[in-house]
């Protein structure tokens, strides 16, 4: 048993050397490649609202800079995943009319193969809040 068990911690060791961690700043360096949205609603509701959802999440919010617009959060460490990045952009667009929502998901272990949908999961818990709104 023993044996077997530290084979195992040494291929995830292993792997976690071959492949690097990601960052919450390797989410941020991926700005432009996430899923996109646009609400017709002023930023400060979308902000708020999103703010609201993650807190529903098991995503734990790293820095957020409400002047920016941007939002980094992480997954940790979990029995089933190494965890994951995410960086979400909240911007005015159209002349502060409706705003535009950029979420970025990042692996933290490339061959991590049950990481969560982040964008998915995001945008499905952010309209349903802003419809109640």
């Amino acid at each position: 048993m023993t044996i077997r068990f530290l084979g195992a911690i040494s291929l995830v060791l292993a792997m976690l050397l071959q492949t690097g961690c990601a960052t919450v700043k390797d989410a941020e360096a991926k700005r432009g490649t996430g899923r996109v949205e646009v609400y017709d609603l002023p930023k400060m509701t979308v902000w708020n609202r999103m703010l609201e959802v993650l807190g529903t999440t098991s995503l734990d919010i790293v820095k957020k800079d409400e002047s920016d617009g941007k939002i980094l959060a992480r997954r940790k460490l979990s029995w089933f995943s190494f965890g994951e990045n995410v960086a979400i952009y909240i911007e005015p667009v159209k002349s502060g009319a409706a705003t535009r929502v950029e979420v970025v998901n990042v692996k933290r272990v490339e061959s991590n193969k049950n990481t969560l949908d982040w964008e998915t999961r995001i945008f499905t818990k952010l309209d349903r809040a802003l419809k109640e709104h």
